[in-house]
């Protein structure tokens, strides 16, 4: 997982491009990514309790969310969209973790919207840039749903930029038949 500063204590911005997958691809991309350099890092079972969340006015949701990692570690994330210097949105990222007393009792203090899903994660580079590939296999509205989430940690001002450097990565290299950028799993878990 990401945090909110690099090794240096400057701020970080996520980028990231997150797409649905068909049955086939889900099943096909661990191979694939191994071809392309990247590293199985483990695969979690994860429960996410979304605690707060407001429509933001750069777009998407800023939320706070509390994760569960195989039911014993939890990270609580901050999210929130704001304006790099050029008027792009840009997500920022602040993740701490939380020990049992502390999650259990921000659990009990909300109202939490929860998300259960199987994730594997792949550690690889585009372009000479660290990324993270998580593939995730959900339920929806009663039906299986799988997704590929590719992110990079980089400074605000690089932000825009790797999406793009990620985006042309993913036309070039990914054998998936639709890169259309999907919702946030916030944003579905909502519309379920």
């Amino acid at each position: 997982m990401m945090s909110d500063h690099n090794n240096h204590g400057e701020k970080t911005a996520e980028a990231e491009i997150k797409i649905r997958l068909n049955a086939g691809e889900f099943a096909r991309l661990p191979g694939a990514l191994a071809e392309l350099g990247f590293a199985p890092a483990g695969e979690e079972t994860l429960t996410d309790y979304y605690l707060d969340y407001s429509r933001s006015p750069h777009g998407g949701y800023d939320f706070t969310r509390l994760r569960e990692i195989d039911g014993g570690k939890f990270l609580l994330t901050r999210k929130n969209w704001i304006r790099d210097t050029a008027g792009q949105a840009i997500r920022l990222e602040e993740e701490r973790e939380l020990d049992t007393e502390e999650a259990e009792r921000l659990l009990r203090e909300s109202t939490a919207r929860t998300l259960h899903k199987q994730r594997r994660e792949y550690r690889g580079r585009i372009g000479g840039q660290l990324a993270t590939i998580d593939i995730d296999a959900l339920e929806l509205a009663g039906t299986g749903q799988y997704f590929l989430e590719c992110e990079m940690l980089v400074s605000p001002d690089r932000a825009a930029q790797a999406r793009e450097d990620i985006l042309a990565w993913m036309r070039s290299k990914l054998p998936v038949s639709d890169l259309t950028e999907a919702p946030s799993m916030l944003e579905l878990l909502l519309k379920s």
